[in-house]
């Protein structure tokens, strides 16, 4: 008895704490009037491929994870399903000609779990993510059944002390009642949740701990209720005070851990109120104020000092310092001038900015950082799925032990007379269900990887790929750099232009129709970016906005096509790129034009079909890019250089890193068969770029990695997105991932190891030795499994914050 006070009283103190020190890692205030959209299901109806989000309510643990995973994965034509427990949410890949939502629902529906087509709001998610519901009710339950539980006690005690032997017999009978009620109410009632989700459908195919918990609680009820009639009272209330202070001590482990699991979704929350905010802009023509949720491509908007950014956008007039901390881990304030990309989210803290929205809200840089740490935690490791076999079995194994626990005990009690006999027989079954924990061990790899891809984010690195990605990241042995944007700084800029002598247009004409045709793609190449930022420095945009474009082609490697709207009924061709690209639109270049005597690379540009000049433009080395290579060399790997660039360009940066050059002067798909070579090779291979030309090496290398420069954080097809833009962080990702790995494998063998000791202990086998713990006692087992499993994984976090990738 003493054992279950003294350990209800310190998780009580535990619990206490943790509401005084209520710790955030990522701390932001915010708008109380907060609003909430749903967001779009994706799906491609009437095509070989179809997408949809679930919303799923009554996932408590890696058990019911792996319940809703097989469940799915068994419907014929579903190709992937994925699973995240922190948002209660499944993405599911499948096809339409064999399967619907309105099956995935049923699916799911029909082992007893709640589910809804779609996405929760926003707010919706934020509340599952501080576990507010959750915590609340666990709050109140514990509140009642303590108060309940020390009655009991308090009681129980009064009669040992009590010294009036001649009371009448009416008085122990109803001190039995009233114990009996009390503990009817501590173990059903303060319990109803863990009943409830643990009987809640009955066709339900893969138990839960909450099964466990449930199954435990009734046993020792119903053993308290067979014994009062049977036994004195002392016999009797002795399991009436044991049973109350076990669910005690199980709501304080779940209240626990609730809080925990609050910690490690801390950061997510944080970047979900960012989507929050409910500010109004004006548009700057017409001054008229909006929501920055109803704002769409193309409007012109003025944002204040210290107003968050709405969305993705460009500056057309006015420069002000952007505080990035929120969505690329940069803590200094970055000056923004005209032309320069505006991230959604960021802050503007000193000046008034004339901005151009160019992505809708839902669409933004922001919400795709978002959607990717929510796919990440999705992601399950593939060294671990034999893990799912374990789990979905793992509650049916330990209600089996339990019985074995009973048979065996009943055996050996067979000297005792039936009642005493079948009392300990129970009491040592429901210590074997209250001992097991299988949410250890479905925490064990996405509490991990939560811990990895949260630190890899405070460092400005979206991994999207989650924990498959850090595998593949640790077997890696080849990394292949681009050169532009990469290895270099890829701010380029126009150092010189030269127009055609015999162009005819008015030159602030032909810095519009460049900007204009640059404007998207901007976003996604540094060259690109220079020649629009060249442009519209140059460009009168004083009176009107972006000139309309249409019929626009990206050919990737070569450059752009498209028609301008230039007056109110004309329209001109713009071709800006190489010469190849000129070329192949039957664009003539004059023989003078087509020589380059420097090191800067050139961008040609035309209108209406007839050579117009070109552009000078220059790049130089990254600061940190020696420090990296090295960096990657000492993690025992080999890097080389890959560009689109001249082979002097090339030999001038290789021969400052000490690197060799894989290719020059490759397209996209030249660059993809590289990657490939050296898989053939036996390499696994990363591949690191910044934009849509490095896209297809990226997806054929086991990982790829985007350096985003804060223009579109999903340029390419990394698995990984620099979205800082530092190239340090490289090298930081190595390290994350290595340590990460580490840590899941840890965290599956302490859960696992302790589990089976825990468990052998609970039947008793180490009795011979002195060996044995009470039902209350395994109570407490049992939480300290995932409480320990968390605690482990939010070091993790705590020390991969800490440490510092950057050279000295």
């Amino acid at each position: 008895m003493a054992c279950c006070v003294i350990t209800a009283l310190v998780m009580n103190r535990l619990i206490k704490a943790c509401d005084v020190f209520d710790f955030r890692l990522v701390h932001i205030k915010y708008n109380d009037d907060e609003r909430g959209s749903c967001a779009p299901i994706e799906s491609e109806e009437g095509t070989n491929f179809g997408m949809c989000r679930i919303s799923i309510d009554g996932m408590t643990c890696g058990a019911c994870v792996s319940s809703v995973t097989k469940e799915l994965e068994s419907l014929h034509g579903v190709f992937r399903v994925g699973v995240s427990l922190a948002l209660g949410r499944a993405s599911v890949s499948y096809d339409p000609t064999f399967t619907g939502s309105k099956q995935l629902l049923e699916a799911i529906r029909g082992i007893g779990y709640d589910a809804t087509l779609g996405e929760r709001s926003i707010n919706e998610t934020i509340e599952r993510l501080r576990q507010s519901q959750e915590l609340e009710q666990l709050r109140v339950a514990i509140s009642s059944a303590s108060i309940c539980a020390t009655i009991i006690l308090a009681l129980e005690y009064l009669e040992i002390l009590s010294v009036f032997d001649t009371s009448p017999p009416v008085v122990p009978r109803t001190q039995k009642l009233v114990l009996l009620c009390l503990a009817f109410r501590v173990q059903i009632w303060d319990a109803w949740s863990i009943h409830l989700r643990a009987w809640t459908g009955k066709s339900r195919q893969t138990a839960t701990m909450d099964t466990l918990l449930s199954i435990s609680l009734l046993l020792g009820i119903c053993l308290t209720t067979i014994q009062s009639p049977l036994q004195t009272s002392s016999d009797a209330r002795y399991y009436v005070s044991s049973g109350s202070f076990l669910t005690v001590i199980i709501l304080a482990g779940k209240y626990l851990e609730a809080i925990l699991r609050k910690e490690s979704n801390s950061n997510l929350a944080a970047l979900y109120e960012l989507q929050t905010e409910t500010e109004i802009y004006w548009f700057s023509q017409s001054k008229v104020a909006v929501p920055g949720s109803l704002l769409k491509k193309g409007d012109d908007i003025l944002i204040q000092p210290q107003a968050t950014i709405p969305c993705d956008c460009y500056i057309l007039d006015g420069s002000s310092a952007i505080n990035e901390s929120n969505i690329t881990g940069e803590s200094l304030p970055v000056v923004k001038d005209v032309g320069d990309f505006l991230l959604a989210g960021t802050k503007n803290l000193s000046r008034q900015l004339r901005v151009i929205v160019c992505k809708d809200q839902s669409e933004s840089s922001l919400a795709k950082i978002i959607e990717g740490i929510v796919t990440a935690t999705e992601q399950r490791s593939e060294d671990t799925e034999p893990l799912g076999v374990v789990m979905r079995g793992f509650v049916f194994g330990v209600i089996f032990l339990a019985g074995v626990a009973f048979t065996r005990k009943m055996y050996q009690s067979r000297h005792l007379n039936m009642v005493a006999c079948f009392t300990v027989a129970c009491e040592r079954a429901t210590t074997v269900l209250a001992a097991a924990c299988p949410c250890g061990i479905g925490l064990a790899t996405p509490s991990a990887a939560m811990a990895g891809v949260d630190a890899a984010y405070a460092q400005g690195v979206l991994l999207s790929g989650g924990i498959r990605t850090m595998e593949a990241l640790q077997k890696a042995t080849h990394v292949v750099m681009d050169k532009t944007g990469t290895l270099t700084q890829g701010r380029l800029y126009v150092t010189s232009f030269q127009f055609d002598e015999s162009l005819r247009l008015n030159r602030k004409l032909c810095h519009r129709l460049l900007a204009a045709a640059e404007v998207d793609e901007a976003r996604i190449h540094p060259v690109a970016k220079a020649v629009f930022k060249w442009a519209l420095s140059n460009a009168d945009l004083t009176s009107t906005s972006m000139s309309r474009t249409r019929n626009f082609t990206q050919v990737l490697g070569k450059g752009v096509k498209c028609e301008v709207n230039a007056h109110s009924d004309e329209w001109i061709s713009v071709h800006v790129g190489t010469p190849r690209f000129l070329e192949e639109n039957q664009i003539v270049i004059p023989q003078c034009a087509s020589r380059n005597n420097s090191s800067a690379s050139m961008v040609y540009f035309a209108f209406d079909k007839r050579y117009g000049g070109r552009l000078y433009v220059q790049d130089t080395l990254r600061q940190e890019a020696c420090y990296v290579v090295d960096a990657l060399l000492k993690h025992g790997l080999q890097v080389t250089m890959l560009t689109g660039d001249t082979a002097m360009e090339a030999e001038r940066i290789s021969s400052t890193l000490k690197i060799p050059v894989l290719g020059s002067r490759a397209l996209p798909s030249d660059k993809m068969q590289y990657v490939k070579d050296l898989q053939q090779q036996g390499h696994r291979v990363v591949m690191v770029g910044d934009g849509m030309n490095d896209s297809l090496a990226q997806a054929a290398a086991d990982v790829g990695i985007c350096i985003s420069l804060a223009q579109d954080c999903f340029s390419g097809a990394g698995s990984a997105v620099i979205v800082s833009g530092n190239l340090t962080s490289v090298a930081s990702l190595f390290s994350i991932s290595k340590q990460v790995v580490a840590q899941a494998k840890l965290n599956i063998w302490w859960a696992l190891i302790y589990n089976i000791v825990a468990i052998s202990i609970a039947m008793g086998l180490f009795e011979e030795w002195g060996v044995c713990i009470t039902a209350s006692t395994a109570g407490s087992m049992m939480a300290f499994s995932s409480i320990s499993v968390l605690s482990m994984s939010l070091y993790l976090r705590h020390r991969l914050r800490s440490e510092s990738s950057l050279p000295t």
